[in-house]
């Protein structure tokens, strides 16, 4: 073992587990046990034997186990170690693994297709006044506790929804609304290894996060179209779902969220889905300019020189007029900015805030941005939609 290498915290917290552990240990278990997520485990452990850990990988049928042995023992070197060749039997329980997952999948957007077909509405031209609603950072898996209380997490964020959805057609009522625009602007789960050796709280793997996010939003479409509201949407990505350690953008699970909304809905149901492979797009909502954006580049305020630069950047890019709008999330905070007779809204999340964010001095309730567009307002009117 390397004895000058200092370990993360992450690493520390996955190898009290295993010390601890009797017996061996699944991935999974040592995730739930660690709290860390599944494939950060998996990062973590290679990191560890890399570093000369004596970490046993066992197999019991199909499982993989892992088993930690003290430096008393004889360390197993990670080099030149014979693995065993493949024998026909494991070739045969992959194969059957990818089966399995594959029908897992399958039988997931089954369930989520009605059985009973909807009446497709044809598409209609917007009226004088159309409402937007920005939906954005959700962060399906994250686990927040406060005082040692879990305050978000799955479960807590599908009511959430629910909540929203009844605000959204409260306010719909309110405000004489037939049509809605959802503009989604990424960070739909948590997702797992965004930075190398940032610890996670999540409840499970980033595809099963993915399943709970695809099942809440469409409970939150359906929810709003059965009010007698009419439905369109927009997606862009977001930073968090980065699937791997090059961070590729375009390699990002709120595209396959938004493939998974898209194969349900539009297959099913009359709401258009329209899933932009970028990161930012200039979409029309009423006769309004909208861009739709995550912000993750944008920076905190667009009034400090460099903010009012990028800022100004975008609606010169976008060619944006008078009262057009540029939507952006990623700082889990309500705001509005304008300059030169553009507007900037800023999102707020559906989490509360973490102990990350806790510790910058950084807090917002959580809420969703609701905006109404009418045709002889150069200014439309925004509420932040407050969820508890």
């Amino acid at each position: 073992m390397r004895k000058n290498k200092k370990l993360s915290e992450s690493q520390i917290r996955i190898m009290k587990v295993l010390k601890q552990s009797i017996k061996p240990i699944t991935y999974e278990e040592l995730a739930n046990k660690s709290g860390c997520s599944y494939d950060g485990v998996r990062g973590r452990i290679s990191e560890l034997k890399h570093l000369g850990l004596n970490i046993q990988r066992l197999r019991e049928g199909t499982t993989t186990l892992l088993r930690y042995d003290d430096d008393t023992s004889e360390p197993i070197s990670t080099e030149n170690k014979l693995k065993r060749p493949p024998t026909y039997g494991d070739i045969v329980g992959a194969k059957m693994k990818s089966i399995e997952d594959y029908y897992l999948f399958t039988d997931f957007l089954n369930k989520m297709r009605k059985i009973e077909p909807r009446i497709a509405r044809k598409p209609k031209e917007y009226d004088e006044r159309v409402g937007m609603l920005v939906l954005s950072d959700l962060h399906f898996g994250s686990i927040i506790k406060k005082d040692n209380k879990v305050v978000y997490n799955t479960k807590i964020g599908k009511q959430r929804i629910i909540t929203l959805a009844n605000k959204v057609i409260q306010k719909c009522a309110d405000m004489c609304v037939n049509d809605v625009y959802i503009a989604m602007i990424g960070d739909m789960i948590e997702g797992d290894m965004i930075y190398k050796n940032q610890v996670f709280y999540v409840e499970k793997p980033a595809i099963e996060q993915v399943k709970d996010a695809v099942e809440a939003i469409i409970s939150l479409i359906r929810t709003i179209e059965d009010a007698g509201i009419y439905v369109r949407v927009g997606c862009v990505r977001g930073n968090h779902g980065i699937t791997n350690y090059k961070n590729l953008e375009t390699d990002n699970w709120d595209n396959v969220v938004y493939d998974m909304i898209r194969l349900v809905l539009n297959e099913t149901d009359d709401p258009i889905v329209d899933h932009f492979q970028e990161d930012q797009v200039k979409v029309k909502v009423g006769n309004k300019q909208v861009v739709l954006y995550h912000g993750d580049r944008l920076g905190e305020q667009c009034k400090t020189s460099a903010g009012l630069k990028t800022f100004r950047g975008l609606c010169g890019k976008h060619k944006l007029k008078d009262g057009d709008i540029i939507v952006v999330g990623h700082l889990h905070t309500f705001g509005v900015e304008t300059d030169q007779c553009k507007i900037l809204i800023r999102n707020g999340a559906l989490n509360d805030a973490s102990e990350y964010a806790l510790k910058l001095n950084l807090y917002d309730t959580p809420s969703q941005t609701f905006v109404v567009l009418e045709d002889d307002k150069v200014l439309p009117d925004i509420f932040p939609l407050e969820i508890r």
